[in-house]
């Protein structure tokens, strides 16, 4: 026996199998495999120093993008009369402009003035709410036991209070000061997505070239498919702040609530957390119902948020957001919870499109390589079984069907 046929039984293979069966795996370093290494780990090293110098710049140019993609439809519809993209942008911005000023010379004065009544009667609010309090503590002091908890709770407040009262007071100036900070990023966003429209009739045909020819198809269809997911959130997004804080500024002005105004904007804001926001808006109602009129106005306000959110479950969701992309309730929590962690409150607002679009990727990209690597690798033998079992009992006549005449 020579050293070949030693190594062969060696390997456990039958003695008449077929050679062109076994399987051989060698792995080859090539300088060409160092330096496509060397060069992947360098870029991996640029991108993670852009990400941490230039996150500010790159969070803009995400937004950019996302809000381009809202208004592309748009953009689409107005090129059909002949309007090249760059003035259809303009258009929609100019549009956009108009209306946001009529609301802004509508509602202004009603939003100052309530600011205003609001820090007038706020030491009386808190006055009254140290009263409440007091009261709700010398109840509950009456029953023995819930004393030690009583005075870890009231001291826990207190503390709270002291840090809140000056932030709250700061509020209007810090508003004043950001305002022309927030026109500029403004201007620098809308400008992005300006040149966002004017690289992409040329920025997508060569992305997509430099896929394969047979997987170009396929890699159009998924951008396609993110941008319709961007564009999709962003709108529906925006539809359901208007009706929500419309229904909610609304409905608190026919209760009596003070505020009402201030409320439902602040409901329509917080429509930007998704499954979060509602409670926060809610939660910050009750509260000034609470402290403003009394617990029975409270409990109303109560009622009336449980029946928005059955209206935006029920009518203003399925109609709204039934072009966006579907996600599941708990990766959506998550992904805003971790948005808020890394980003703020611009990381919340984004992590669902990001979500989104990484659920593409993930169910049209990933799970099918998967799931052709899975087959290309089963045994033979599998294979056959695995088709042997999902074939009908009567292959023929399941590949044969009988037309009737």
């Amino acid at each position: 026996m020579d050293s070949t046929d030693h190594l062969d039984g060696a390997g456990g293979a039958a003695p008449g199998a077929d050679p062109s069966a076994r399987r051989r795996f060698s792995i080859t370093v090539t300088t060409r495999t160092l330096l496509v290494g060397a060069a992947i780990g360098v870029a991996i090293l640029i991108g993670a120093i852009i990400v941490t110098q230039a996150l500010g710049t790159l969070i803009a140019l995400v937004l950019a993008i996302i809000l381009g993609e809202a208004i592309r439809p748009v953009v689409a519809w107005l090129r059909r009369y002949r309007i090249p993209a760059p003035l259809a942008v303009l258009l929609i911005y100019v549009v956009g402009a108009v209306i946001f000023g009529v609301l802004i010379w509508l509602l202004l004065n009603p939003i100052i003035s309530q600011i205003n009544n609001l820090t007038t009667h706020l030491p009386e609010y808190l006055a009254k709410l140290q009263q409440q309090a007091d009261d709700l503590e010398r109840q509950l002091r009456a029953q023995g036991p819930l004393s030690d908890l009583i005075d870890t709770i009231s001291q826990s407040l207190a503390n709270l209070a002291q840090q809140f009262i000056p932030r709250l007071i700061a509020v209007p100036l810090g508003l004043l000061t950001g305002v022309f900070s927030l026109f500029i990023n403004a201007v620098i966003l809308l400008t992005m997505t300006l040149f966002w429209f004017l690289a992409t009739d040329e920025l997508k045909p060569f992305v997509v070239g430099l896929f394969p020819p047979a997987s170009q198809d396929h890699a159009s269809q998924v951008f396609t498919e993110i941008g319709r997911a961007f564009g999709g959130y962003i709108r529906g997004t925006l539809i359901a702040m208007l009706l929500i804080g419309g229904l909610t500024g609304t409905g608190l002005a026919l209760l009596g609530v003070p505020y009402a105004l201030l409320l439902g904007i602040l409901a329509g804001f917080t429509e930007l957390l998704p499954y979060l926001g509602p409670w926060i808006s809610g939660t910050v109602s009750v509260l000034v119902a609470l402290i403003t009129v009394d617990p029975g106005k409270a409990l109303q306000v109560i009622l009336l948020f449980i029946l928005i959110q059955n209206i935006e479950g029920n009518v203003i969701e399925p109609l709204v957001m039934s072009r966006a992309v579907k996600i599941n309730p708990l990766v959506v929590i998550v992904a805003v919870l971790i948005g808020l962690d890394l980003l703020g409150i611009v990381g919340a607002i984004l992590a669902v499109p990001v979500a989104a679009a990484i659920q593409i990727i993930i169910l049209r990209v990933l799970a099918p390589a998967i799931r052709r690597s899975s087959a290309v690798s089963a045994p033979p033998g599998v294979e056959a079984m695995a088709v042997e079992q999902t074939a009908p009992p009567d292959a023929s006549a399941a590949s044969h069907p009988v037309t009737e005449t």
